[in-house]
């Protein structure tokens, strides 16, 4: 069994450390790495803020301690897995990761919008880590399906990674022996797609703006870019006023601070992707061709505003609370909407299993499209197509 830090269990009591791990784990899911204060992880576990640097230098070290004991676990359930041939492997090997992440589900939030606060050397080390957790699971793909090349079997790998992951993005559970099973089949799902098999050409970008807009396009652009990059709480007006290539109190002239650029991404993504619902909706389609339409939009949508989706997703939390609340309850409706539609198009008895499919999806598309080394494939968005398809509709 897997502690709540995702560090391997040992007999006996947690570890002191693994104990304050645990805690600052759900402090930074819940509330972000730069909302936290070393002070409110000590109070949380009963103690004072010096008493926590007996056992950890700073937050940064918490952080890293957190990111280094799951990634741990996962090689040490890797270690274990020993099928008959590479198929078996596979199952083995991805039914015993959907049980890390289902004991432990904040880890993928934490790997997703926190692992960049980490220290050079500790990122450093969470990078090494981590690729000797996906190089055996890629070198049994291509043991299975000898036909891709290490790029595919890479992109699928770490498509795979993300379904896993997907479950810190949502609130859908089902009971565990079933939400194991389930995550597992989505993965293997993931890993038999064929790349070839959607070829619907992409849509055309959103129109440039006007010249009178440019200026505050490109400060909107630069910024979403920092905060992805950085994150929000590290990025100052001046930084963005450098990066677009003007003083920082100029920036000003065209927002009222480093918030106001985050509601304006957050705003714009949102509203591109209830664009996308109202043409699919309009369109009185099917829903297996409503679903197209819907999977089409979003890949589309998230390979033109990478940044921009990138802050809309890592950065809500913070936001004024008002604009979060009504972040969230569009999410919500947003996720809800894809779910009919899918439960139309492949139904299932449990509605609750649509839903983390809609989210395994979505997670896949983001991921892969903020990975530096699938960004530049010439034909990312059909292969995105094909793996939401596969994560959404597949038996």
């Amino acid at each position: 069994m897997s502690s709540p830090t995702g560090a391997v269990s040992r007999p006996g009591k947690p570890a002191r450390r693994d104990q304050l791990g645990a805690i600052a784990a759900g402090l930074f899911a819940r509330d972000g790495y730069h909302n936290v204060s070393v002070q409110d992880i000590a109070a949380a576990a009963g103690l004072s803020g010096p008493a926590l640097y007996r056992h950890f230098r700073g937050k940064q070290a918490v952080l890293a301690h957190v990111l280094l004991a799951g990634l741990d676990e996962a090689k040490l359930t890797l270690d274990g897995c020993t099928g008959s041939d590479a198929g078996e492997e596979l199952a083995q090997a991805y039914a015993q990761l959907a049980a890390v992440v289902v004991a432990w589900p904040e880890f993928g939030m934490l790997w997703r919008r926190e692992r960049r606060h980490l220290a050079q050397d500790d990122a450093s080390e969470v990078r090494k880590r981590a690729v000797r957790i996906g190089t055996p699971l890629i070198r049994a793909l291509q043991n299975q399906r000898p036909e891709l090349g290490p790029a595919e079997a890479s992109l699928l790998t770490w498509g795979a990674l993300s379904v896993l992951g997907s479950i810190s993005d949502h609130r859908v559970r089902l009971p565990r022996a079933a939400f194991e099973k389930l995550l597992t089949a989505i993965a293997l799902n993931t890993l038999a797609t064929d790349l070839t098999a959607a070829s619907t050409p992409r849509h055309s970008p959103a129109s440039a703006p006007s010249l009178l807009d440019a200026r505050r396009e490109q400060l909107l652009a630069v910024s979403a870019r920092l905060f992805r990059d950085r994150g929000f709480h590290a990025v100052t007006m001046e930084h963005i006023g450098a990066a677009a290539g003007m003083a920082g109190p100029s920036v000003y002239t065209h927002f009222a601070g480093k918030v106001d650029l985050l509601q304006t991404a957050a705003n714009r993504i949102r509203e591109r992707l209830r664009q996308n619902v109202t043409a699919a909706q309009a369109a009185g389609l099917p829903a297996s061709d409503t679903l197209d339409l819907l999977v089409i939009s979003y890949v589309d949508t998230v390979l033109d505003y990478r940044d921009l989706v990138a802050a809309y997703f890592a950065e809500g939390h913070n936001l004024p609370e008002r604009d979060r609340t009504e972040l969230r309850r569009f999410q919500q409706a947003f996720a809800t909407y894809w779910a009919e539609v899918t439960g139309a198009a492949a139904p299932t008895p449990d509605p609750r299993e649509v839903k983390v499919r809609v989210h395994a999806a979505f997670a896949v598309v983001n991921d892969l499209a903020q990975t530096g080394q699938f960004s530049s494939r010439p034909a990312l968005a059909s292969e995105l197509r094909a793996l939401m398809h596969a994560v959404l509709t597949r038996a």
